[in-house]
């Protein structure tokens, strides 16, 4: 039975964000693509109301009108939930490409074909399991503020380790979903069994590594406000140093959700190959 490194796999977003910088680009404006197109859909299926909430100022104030409203309608809500899996799914797709078949074609790696069809249909699956699991959570953080109780607080600590140890053992679904041409769940789950410690280790070390990659950009994104006169300036009348602040930061914004993806699946990928016995390569 092939280990893995679990360190060595959560460096591998990383090592392609250090590798491929234009494809890390090229993949944030796939992804501004993919975000008016869903904003497109959303006002053609919700109408004026869409466009009311679109014009609050406020950010949260304009989430939560969107969130009442894809409630309130869940056609649209459907839509909008398989447009956005199938819009992760390409640059899942395109990572896993990346890392496991390198030399097929494609637009900066990413396709919309067979592969990205399947791991649409994986990851609308495992987003209903990730549903149920934040329900139970929210319902069990629920009773521990209303009664405080030891069996709430049991209750919350096993809907956690509950929700970890399911996502460790699914963890290698999607890469393997993609390195064999086909939906790969039993498999997966049987491939995760006695390393779900390792495949856990990883995860959060992926994580703790975007959150030095999330500090990084936020930061930079904070100096180019500043340097720009601060959010009033760029809220106030339009200036060549405005527009280009506004733009820069839009820009590591839709990055940054890239280099989220990219930090977490990636580490899947090496995972993978090295539980398979296949070679990685350090692109």
């Amino acid at each position: 039975m092939n280990q893995f490194s679990a360190s060595e796999a959560a460096l591998e977003g990383f090592r392609l964000i250090r590798s491929r910088p234009g494809t890390m680009l090229a993949w944030a404006g796939v992804y501004f693509l993919g975000i008016l197109v869903i904003g497109g859909l959303m006002g053609v299926a919700l109408g004026p109301r869409f466009a009311e909430a679109m014009r609050l100022v406020d950010a949260s104030e304009k989430v939560d009108a969107v969130a009442s409203i894809l409630t309130e309608s869940w056609p649209a809500f459907l839509l909008v939930l398989l447009v956005v899996a199938t819009l992760m799914s390409v640059l899942i797709a395109g990572i896993y490409r990346l890392v496991m078949r390198p030399e097929e074609p494609g637009l900066a790696h990413l396709r919309v074909g067979s592969d990205e069809f399947r791991l649409t249909a994986v990851n609308l699956l495992l987003f209903s399991i990730g549903f149920v699991c934040l329900f139970a959570a929210i319902v069990a953080l629920t009773l521990v503020r209303e009664t405080g109780s030891l069996f709430s607080i049991l209750l919350l600590v096993v809907v956690l380790a509950l929700t970890a140890w399911l996502g460790a053992r699914l963890s290698m679904v999607t890469p393997m979903t993609f390195a064999s041409r086909r939906v790969a769940f039993g498999e997966a789950w049987a491939m995760t069994r006695g390393r779900m410690w390792p495949l856990l280790g990883m995860m959060l070390l992926a994580a703790i590594f975007y959150v030095m990659i999330w500090l990084v950009i936020s930061l930079a994104g904070a100096a180019v406000v500043w340097m720009a006169g601060g959010r009033e300036a760029l809220e106030g009348q339009l200036s060549v140093i405005t527009v280009v602040a506004g733009v820069a930061t839009v820009v590591m914004q839709f990055l940054l959700y890239v280099l989220q993806i990219v930090m977490i699946y990636a580490p899947f990928a090496v995972a993978y190959q090295q539980i398979t016995g296949q070679p990685v390569t350090h692109r």
